[in-house]
């Protein structure tokens, strides 16, 4: 028995139109939000790791 394959068409997200002016603007800034969000969580991780007590022996 053969498997039919459907092929997708993967160039187009949301409609065959291109984006407004305005909505590349919004994706740009909530990318840049989530970028910086991103880098604030990492480096808050590292520096609580860092911030262990030292115990005396």
């Amino acid at each position: 028995m053969a498997i039919k394959k459907i092929e997708l068409e993967m160039d187009f997200l949301g409609g065959q139109g291109s984006l407004t002016a305005d909505e590349e603007r919004a994706l740009s800034e909530y990318f840049k939000k989530r970028k910086m969000s991103s880098k604030q969580n990492s480096s808050d991780k590292r520096h609580r790791a860092s911030k262990k007590p030292k115990v005396a022996v």
